[in-house]
């Protein structure tokens, strides 16, 4: 896996933890990056919009292969 695929990931990782402690913040990763959208290709990401309110949010959250493929890469 390349570096910068793998910052990608843990950039998602970090927003859901982020969120998981910090209430209203939303747990996607906003990113205009082609390494993110291969991501989503090779299954370790996936693109997916929220609404908060009246507003609507996109982004990037890992899927659980992108989950077990940071994990084990660090």
């Amino acid at each position: 896996m390349l570096k910068k695929e793998l910052n990608i990931l843990e950039r998602a990782y970090e927003a859901e933890i982020r969120s998981a402690f910090s209430e209203g913040l939303p747990h996607l990763l906003q990113t205009k990056s082609k390494t993110a959208k291969k991501l989503v290709e090779d299954g370790l990401l996936d693109f997916t919009t929220i609404t908060i309110g009246n507003v609507q949010v996109s982004g990037y959250v890992l899927t659980d292969l992108g989950r077990l493929t940071y994990c084990t890469e660090c």
